[in-house]
Parts: C-alpha cells; sequence; structure tokens
C-alpha cells in the first residue's frame, strides 16, 4: 500500500495525468472544490456493515472528505456491494475509544453534536461557519453515555409523523445532506478545503483512478 503523506503532490499527478482522460481530470477537480472538511460524521460502535456502508455512500455523495469510527466494542466493518466502491474518496479514521475520537476532533477544531431523538435543538440551530462533527450512536443502543457527556450539544431530526426514530443510515443520510447544505450557505462557497488540501486529496485519488499506480510511480522515481 501506497504512503500518500511521504509523497509530492504536484509530482504524483505530473506523472499520473497522462493516464487519466480530460473528463475524468475534470469531474475530480470539481468533485474537490466541493469538499467539505469542515463537517465530519462520526459512527459509534456501529454492528450491522450494511448501516456502515449506507452511512459513507451518504457522505460521500454530500461532498463529505472524512468519516471517523469509534471502535469500542468492535470493529467499524463495511459492505462493499453497498458502498460500490465510495470508500475510496473518503478518509476513515478509526479510534478505539470515545475520549481518543473527541480529543482528536477537538484538536482540529470541531464542535461535537450527539444526535438524540427528542433534543431540543435541530441543525437550523447551529452556527455553520464553525466546523462541526455529528455523532451517532449504533444500531441498538444509540450513542454511549460517555459520548453524550463528551459532545458539546445535542441535535434531533424533526419528525412529522408518529414514527419517532429512523434507521441509523437514514438519519445519516438525512443530517449530512442537511448539515452539508448549511454548511455551504455559511461560508457562501461549495467547498472548505484550502489549496493544500486538495492537492494531497487530488495526488491521492490519482492514484486511486490509475490501475497501477504503485508502477507508475516507481519507475519515475517518485516512490
Amino acid at each position: 500500500m501506497i504512503n500518500f503523506e511521504n509523497l509530492d503532490p504536484a509530482r504524483v499527478c505530473e506523472a499520473l495525468a497522462p493516464l487519466i482522460a480530460d473528463d475524468r481530470r475534470a469531474r475530480i477537480d470539481e468533485v474537490l472544490a466541493a469538499r467539505l472538511g469542515g463537517l465530519v460524521l462520526v459512527l459509534e460502535n456501529l454492528h450491522d456493515p450494511h448501516n456502515g456502508a449506507a452511512a459513507l455512500r451518504s457522505c460521500e455523495a454530500a461532498g463529505l472528505s472524512t468519516v471517523h469510527a469509534v471502535e469500542g466494542i468492535e470493529p467499524f466493518r463495511f459492505s462493499s456491494k453497498v458502498t460500490q466502491g465510495c470508500e475510496r474518496w473518503l478518509e476513515i479514521h478509526r479510534h478505539k475509544t470515545t475520549t481518543a475520537a473527541v480529543t482528536a476532533l477537538r484538536n482540529e477544531g470541531f464542535r461535537v453534536a450527539a444526535a438524540v431523538p427528542g433534543a431540543l435543538a435541530t441543525l437550523a440551530d447551529f452556527q455553520w461557519s464553525q466546523p462541526y462533527a455529528l455523532w451517532i450512536g449504533n444500531e441498538h443502543e444509540g450513542l454511549t453515555p460517555e459520548a453524550r457527556a463528551a459532545c458539546d450539544v445535542e441535535f434531533s431530526l424533526p419528525m412529522a409523523g408518529m414514527t419517532r426514530s429512523l434507521n441509523l443510515s437514514v438519519a445519516s443520510a438525512l443530517a449530512v445532506f442537511e448539515a452539508a447544505g448549511r454548511r455551504r450557505a455559511a461560508i457562501g462557497q461549495s467547498g472548505d478545503l484550502d489549496p493544500n488540501e486538495q492537492a494531497r486529496l487530488r495526488a491521492r485519488w490519482y492514484i486511486e483512478d490509475v490501475r497501477g499506480a504503485d508502477a507508475v510511480l516507481r519507475r519515475v522515481g517518485i516512490i
């Protein structure tokens, strides 16, 4: 596996660009321009790999760049049949404990918001010029008490029917799509990645897109 962090993004892109069709490179640039680093989803102790996969797919489709998984009980797993390869375009950060995840997010400047049915606040109440991490618990127990205590705020998804809860993957999709729209409106642009982060991701995505990219990069002396 290629260690992306040790590579010069400009050299990687220069070497691989001729192997990627013009329209494909244009699509990569279009998606990068709309990528959000200031909004992440945190999934705590998920059990069903289909739910995990559906959540990843929603995050990628909404334009998020990163998903965090807390693996306090079991490893985070996802079904490749459901993701359809969307994980290639996401960064998945795994944490062994809730404390480790919260610490990492706070160190990156995120406010941490817990999804809790019945909470008085909704996503409409947040100041979306700030980065937010939306924290969702597992299918059976919901959020752990530790997670709820550690989060800065709790929110709920408004429901007008008799149903008072949603499937985890559906709740994740609704939350990230609404939050992504509000984040973009607050910052006045489609994405929030700085040029260096865009360059790093472009290099990584070029590697993902080119079959045998490692051999190409070795041949030209980049790795």
